[in-house]
């Protein structure tokens, strides 16, 4: 089993373009949902998940959508 942060990293680059469209604070919560099941699926409790996005899945999307918006807007 990887490490989960290793695990979030590959989920999230997997979702780069949704994450680009994704502006609506209950989408991010839709989103952060799926991701809870899908690690729970592969292994993963909640909670390593929640600690691997420094205390708030949603918050964490929303932060990761930041960052990918202005190295797409740099490029």
């Amino acid at each position: 089993m990887k490490v989960i942060e290793d695990w979030l990293e590959d989920k999230l680059a997997a979702r780069k373009m949704v994450l680009g469209y994704v502006e609506d604070a209950s989408e991010f919560s839709m989103l952060a949902g799926a991701l809870r099941a899908e690690a729970q699926a592969a292994g993963y409790s909640p909670n390593m998940l929640v600690k691997a996005c420094g205390g708030d899945i949603c918050s964490y999307l929303m932060q990761v959508t930041q960052r990918t918006d202005m190295q797409i807007a740099a490029e």
